[in-house]
């Protein structure tokens, strides 16, 4: 038996949602992976160091939340980006249990290597849709986000909006 190809069969537009995203992650993650490994980092290290340059000072606990990975992953990615000089780490002024993480010089310049691979990546996955268009999925990815976070995932749609329907 042979199984269908990406864009086939369950694998194409009549698969389901939740099964489409996560074929087109997997294949995204590996693309990633891929570009970022000629940097030397890994998708979750390019993720932590994009996060720092854009929100100095954050705690790994805050890094795990919108990195979207858990407090004891985020530990393993820190400990190596510090092994590595790529951050540095120190306790906060007012809470000294805290430790925030910084942007090292040498995350910096690795960061401003990878991010054009990475950016590469993403172009890939936009080609062929407008700019309007891609604003369209990056709402809707959002949007699908917003519902699917903690109790949203079984919260009806907000009234007057039928389930499906893009926000206003």
């Amino acid at each position: 038996m042979q199984t269908p190809d990406v864009g086939e069969g369950y694998r194409g537009v009549e698969g389901h949602s939740g099964y489409l995203l996560r074929q087109a992650w997997y294949a995204f993650r590996n693309a990633l992976d891929a570009a970022l490994r000629e940097e030397g980092l890994s998708g979750a290290q390019y993720a932590v160091l994009s996060v720092l340059a854009r929100d100095p000072g954050m705690s790994g606990a805050d890094l795990a939340r919108v990195c979207n990975t858990s407090p004891q992953a985020m530990n393993g990615v820190l400990v190596t980006l510090e092994r590595d000089a790529l951050i540095t780490r120190s306790a906060h002024p007012a809470h000294g249990r805290i430790l925030q993480v910084f942007l090292a010089d040498e995350g910096r310049r690795r960061l401003d290597l990878a991010t054009p691979r990475v950016r590469a990546v993403e172009r890939t996955v936009e080609t062929g849709l407008s700019a309007a268009e891609v604003g369209v999925v990056k709402a809707w990815l959002v949007e699908a986000a917003r519902r699917l976070d903690g109790a949203g995932a079984h919260r009806e749609p907000p009234a007057g909006r039928a389930e499906g329907a893009p926000p206003v």
